[in-house]
């Protein structure tokens, strides 16, 4: 006979917090003795049951001793503060015991209320990082971002020409003006290659913010004096831990940027990540160094370059009119100066940075988008809240015998919600630590997770103090607001009727009526949150049907930098090299470039053209219109058809022909463009064929005019390789080009290299985050709300456990039974539902320019939500039905 198992052991916090908290005395050990022999004793039967019950003793004792010990050292009057200790203690050992003999109640309760404030907590975790969390500058209110506006830019970057001679001039209104300018650069160490997230920063950068080092020193007007003068680095806090170990050795060390060596100079403190929030560098170099770091850019003499992020510091007693007034004095100056590159409609502005977050047009869609989605996640907690106060409601009507004992006894109906106001505090505190810790995890999951963004994108959104400060709040309010009228409706007993009959307030009463409209509600608002998760879903669809009109054809996407240092000639010859290198992979069918893909949001190219016969708008010498140089291989590619003539073919070498879309033909030739000339960029050019109008900027964008150059006229120095190949082949083939790409030229720089379904994919990335998101809060709220209905239906066919034994008895059949029992449960939700449709349809007005190809009405979305709905509410209402019907009659008699 096999011998029995050895007993379970207690729960180990539990054990340990009763081993730290008592004196360890003979009266000590004998306590835990008899807690450890009443344990094995539950855990033979029940052992989750048993743990829970060991802990609440636990936490109960620990309680007791520590106010004894409190007592011995303080004794005080009765009648003073301590009163009101004595019975907060005294109301969480009651709350703890109660609820530790309800584990299913306190599991299902603090996890409804764990899911509404993790959710929260999750969303307000990103929006104080991304909005609430001010940047560690020096007097911020002193400082100002610049913009220039133009094109449908309303807050563009400047060119460094154009910020050189604004800081030239703006010497009585600013303090001090600096900047950066964004770069990608390739560190190479031995036989390691990283691509590493450059900031090129004035002189006067780090010392016009405030900014400190945490080793060695930063930059200075010194380092920013000449084109490639001082080759020195400075190195993010994060990058110094992450690449360097923390070493302080790493001062004086040399880096291999970009084919030319960098002193390290310093690290920057580690409560600066830049000054563009989610855009954390890895290096910082002067400003100076930028086209050695960036090869193949000209941005000390182009003023059509607008890249350039520029603030300032306010000298003291200067306000922004005086400083607008400066800059439109500017303005009219550089206008005139260079009538060439400064349209009539030009401008420049100025914002206070603590008026920016991101940029002031991100910020207009930023916003609302938070604003929104704290919206359903706040309707997410209502129902959460909204179960809660039924499930207590529930319980208030169990106890209520219970209650009217002790109102009969002489207890006060004050102490009595008193205590059972802190048990409902009790569970939405350990349900809100539960949130917190869920909303940790959600959103390190999404910051980890692999989204196909143009740029790296970090967010600190770490619990700081404001977060959980938020959840305790929050935790505090669900638990007052939803606990205390459960409370007052608990202790409201007629007590002569409840002592004389048990059953007393079974019918209809104000309880059973809150239980209801808590249904209605819960209903109501996730029919609210399904609509509009159904819109958005809707909408990514209609976006993904949308045809680009290329990349219909599997391919990898390369970006690279030639060196700039070549000959025009010798870099044609390498990019050739490239290139072949590329064609002759197994997995290649064809391989193209461009100098500007199409829907890259990190990169737009244009033309100025004149056209005979075409007036250029008012007040403009040209019509600017998006443009790109390619080469013969790019149509094929890119799958983008040639609708009439051909594509630009090797024969042309570097003679000036280009094709247009059909977009450009219908406005500037009415569709007859084959054979026509237009000037472009000062160049007369003739247009050999007409490809398929394909989406430049947004998927969802009306077509627009674009002009195919000749990339052999000009030795590039910026491309994008697309190497269409086999189905299934294209990631493998991006990831083998990067090395075929370096056995050529070590020094060609690959910024990415990815597939073309990925390049289209951040396109679509707003929608279907936003529609992920929505969808797996609506999904919540639904299991929410058929928790409280599956709760509410629960409690009523066990109150009405008599009169289903005397139908049942009577000769009713079971599925009569199930069909009464099952329609009051649906009488709710669709009441609650009609509610809910009424508000969708409201709220569908307001969502109505967030959607794309579908109606703020959409009959769908309008029709499948109260299917779905209904369909999960009839098993919330069946089940517990069922289950009634199958009771036998005289147990039931028996049981009333």
């Amino acid at each position: 006979m096999p011998a029995p198992p050895p007993p379970p052991p207690p729960p180990r916090l539990a054990r340990l917090l009763l081993e730290s908290v008592l004196p360890g005395d003979a009266r000590s050990e004998a306590l835990l003795g008899d807690l450890q022999e009443e344990f094995v004793q539950r855990a033979a039967r029940r052992p989750f049951r048993a743990r829970v019950r060991y802990t609440a003793d636990a936490l109960d004792i620990c309680f007791r001793h520590l106010l004894a010990r409190r007592r011995a050292a303080h004794p005080v009057s009765r009648h003073n503060g301590s009163d009101v200790m004595d019975t907060l203690t005294r109301n969480l050992r009651y709350a703890a015991r109660r609820l530790a003999r309800s584990p299913f109640f306190t599991l299902v309760a603090v996890t409804s209320l764990a899911l509404g404030i993790g959710a929260n907590t999750a969303i307000f975790s990103l929006f104080n990082a991304v909005v609430l969390r001010d940047l560690p500058l020096e007097e911020p209110d002193r400082l100002v971002n610049l913009y220039y506006a133009d094109l449908g830019f309303s807050h563009g970057t400047y060119s460094y020409p154009d910020f050189v001679d604004v800081r030239a001039a703006t010497t009585d209104v600013f303090e001090a003006m600096g900047g950066m300018q964004l770069a990608i650069t390739q560190s190479v160490a031995g036989s390691s290659v990283e691509m590493l997230t450059t900031e090129a920063v004035t002189g006067e950068y780090f010392g016009m913010l405030g900014v400190g080092a945490a080793l060695g020193r930063l930059f200075t007007p010194d380092d920013d004096v000449a084109p490639g003068a001082h080759p020195v680095v400075i190195l993010s806090h994060g990058y110094f831990q992450r690449r360097f170990g923390g070493d302080p050795d790493v001062l004086g060390a040399d880096m291999r940027l970009a084919g030319r060596t960098f002193t390290v100079v310093g690290v920057v403190e580690p409560r600066f990540s830049g000054s563009l929030r989610g855009l954390s560098p890895d290096i910082y170099v002067p400003m100076s160094m930028f086209e050695v770091v960036q090869p193949g850019a000209a941005i000390f003499e182009e003023r059509g370059n607008h890249s350039f992020f520029p603030m300032a510091r306010l000298r003291d007693g200067v306000e922004l009119p005086a400083v607008e007034a400066a800059l439109g004095r500017i303005r009219d100056d550089l206008a005139a100066r260079h009538p060439e590159d400064w349209r009539s409609t030009a401008k420049l502005v100025v914002v206070p940075t603590d008026d920016v977050i991101m940029n002031p047009m991100v910020d207009r869609v930023l916003l609302p988008a938070f604003v929104l989605v704290m919206g359903v996640v706040g309707l997410v907690l209502l129902i959460a809240c909204a179960n809660l106060a039924s499930f207590l409601l529930t319980r208030a009507a169990d106890r209520r015998k219970e209650i009217a004992v002790r109102l009969a006894l002489g207890a006060r109906r004050r102490t009595l919600v008193g205590q059972l106001l802190t048990e409902t505090l009790l569970i939405a505190m350990v349900g809100g630590a539960a949130g917190v810790t869920l909303a940790a995890w959600s959103v390190g999951l999404l910051l980890r997770a692999d989204l196909p963004l143009p740029l790296p994108i970090t967010v600190d959104a770490s619990l700081d103090g404001r977060v959980l400060g938020f959840s305790f709040v929050v935790s505090v309010l669900a638990g007052i607001l939803f606990g205390l009228l459960p409370a007052l409706q608990g202790t409201r007993s007629e007590l002569a009727s409840t002592l004389r009959d048990e059953t007393a307030g079974s019918g209809r009463g104000g309880a059973a009526r809150l239980r209801d409209l808590m249904v209605v509600v819960q209903v109501a608002v996730s029919v609210v949150l399904l609509v509009g998760s159904g819109l958005f879903l809707r909408s990514l669809d209609a976006s993904r049907r949308i045809d680009p009109g290329f990349g219909s054809a599997p391919a990898a996407v390369v970006e690279m930098m030639l060196p700039s240092a070549l000959p025009d000639p010798e870099r044609l010859a390498l990019f050739d090299r490239v290139t072949d290198r590329i064609a002759a992979m197994p997995s290649v069918r064809s391989v193209g470039a461009t100098t500007n893909i199409h829907l890259d949001p990190l990169n737009t190219s244009q033309a100025r053209i004149r056209v005979d016969g075409v007036e250029p708008p008012a007040g403009e010498d040209f019509h600017t219109i998006d443009a790109a140089r390619v080469d013969p291989g790019f149509f094929d590619a890119a799958a983008l058809r040639i609708v009439a003539g051909r594509a630009i073919e090797e024969a042309d070498g570097d003679d000036p022909v280009v094709v247009v879309n059909e977009a450009l033909a219908r406005r500037f030739f009415d569709g007859n463009a084959l054979g026509r000339s237009l000037d472009v960029n000062g160049l007369e050019v003739r247009i050999v064929g007409v490809a398929a109008t394909a989406r430049i900027r947004q998927l969802g964008e009306e077509p627009r005019p674009f002009v195919y150059r000749n990339l052999r006229a000009a030795a590039p120095t910026y491309v994008t390789v697309l190497a269409r190949v086999d189905a299934g082949a294209a990631g493998a083939t991006a990831q083998a080009v990067i090395d075929e790409i370096r056995a050529v030229d070590a020094d060609v720089l690959v910024y990415r290299s990815e597939t073309m379904e990925r390049h289209l994919a951040v396109m679509l990335l707003p929608r279907e985050l936003g529609a992920l998101v929505i969808s797996g809060f609506a999904v919540l709220a639904l299991l929410l709300a058929g928790i409280g209905l599956y709760g509410v239906v629960s409690y009523a066919v066990a109150r009405r456990a008599r009169e289903v034994g005397i139908r049942l008895s009577l000769g009713a059949g079971s599925g009569r039974v199930v069909r009464m029992l099952t329609v009051g449960g649906l009488k709710l939700v669709a009441v609650g539902g009609v509610a809910g449709l009424g508000l969708s349809a409201l709220l569908g007005q307001l969502l109505g320019r967030l959607l794309y190809g579908v109606d703020a009405l959409d009959p769908g979305t309008f029709t499948g939500v109260p299917l779905t709905l209904g369909l999960v509410a009839l098993a919330a209402a069946w089940v517990p039905a069922r289950r009634a019907s199958r009771v036998d009659p005289v147990v039931a008699l028996r049981a009333e």
